[in-house]
């Protein structure tokens, strides 16, 4: 019985140091922003650690708009270059994903893998999967902007021009969700699906409830434009007016996280995979029950 305490003792201390681990990866996300530049061929896409510190990721883009992480790791990035979606492994090599688009904006992954993007000028949202083939999952949107994913699935897009929120379910089904002004363009859930928006020519950020009940979250910004949330439920916000980067706590407090930049578009955080580190700790704790 005591050599089975001292087991149990192990493993348990295995699974403390994972969650130990684990709460020190949440606080070190790369937060990546597509900047369109001054001129055509000038776009970028910057690198930025917790502590702010930047690095040029992606350059000579033309007008990079939105961004979106895979389950493995690689960015993917909507581009005016040839209308392209461009694929980034993590060093920074670029490969194009799709090419024949028209004027994509927000992207998003599904949970299966599949990428959506959004047709500003085409108003339809496209689905592609993992090879690049798509199909059109909606039409009849409004010059949609952003896109994000709740907890359940389902898919939500700004329309831009009609300043509403529409929910697709899987089938691409769309419903009325809310109103969040004329110039709507970004869009974050945070952990408890409260659904974030950006509203461009506003210059707010509105928060709304899984009701579609919204309060003002945020004012008096530059312009917001892109929205993502860090794994410690850290709001970022792109202001292309002022070319800074606003960071908010849950309060709607907000600080300078960047600035500097040159027409700040779209935010995607890169945060630890939960599936990964789960995976670590049941390793650490059958290693340590085997010994």
């Amino acid at each position: 019985m005591k050599t089975n305490n001292n087991q149990l003792r192990t493993a348990l201390f295995a699974v403390t140091m994972l969650v130990l681990l684990a709460s020190g990866l949440a606080h070190a996300d790369n937060i990546y922003v597509s900047c369109y530049g001054n001129v055509s061929s000038n776009g970028t896409i910057e690198k930025f650690n917790s502590s702010g510190n930047m690095s040029v990721f992606a350059s000579g883009l033309i007008h990079p708009n939105g961004l979106a992480f895979d389950s493995s790791g690689n960015l993917y990035a909507s581009t005016n270059n040839n209308n392209t979606i461009m694929k980034f492994d993590s060093s920074g090599n670029r490969s194009t994903f799709a090419s024949g688009l028209s004027t994509t904006n927000g992207l998003a992954f599904d949970s299966s893998g599949n990428l959506y993007a959004a047709s500003f000028a085409m108003n339809t949202i496209m689905k592609f999967d993992s090879s690049g083939n798509w199909s059109t999952f909606a039409s009849g949107l409004s010059s949609p902007q952003g896109l994000a994913f709740d907890s359940s699935g389902y898919l939500y897009a700004a329309n831009y021009t009609s300043g509403t929120i529409t929910k697709f379910n899987s089938s691409g089904n769309g419903s009325f969700f809310a109103s969040g002004g004329y110039s709507i363009v970004g869009l974050a859930f945070d952990t408890s699906d409260n659904l974030y928006v950006a509203n461009y020519y506003g210059g707010t950020i509105t928060k709304f409830n899984s009701s579609g009940n919204g309060s003002t979250f945020a004012s008096g910004l530059n312009y917001p434009h892109g929205l993502a949330f860090d794994s410690s439920g850290y709001l970022y916000v792109a202001n292309i007016g002022g070319g800074t980067i606003e960071k908010f706590d849950s309060s709607g407090n907000g600080s300078i996280f960047a600035s500097g930049l040159s027409q700040p578009a779209f935010i995607a955080t890169q945060v630890p995979e939960p599936a990964t580190l789960l995976l670590l700790g049941l390793g650490a704790a059958i290693a340590a029950r085997r010994r």
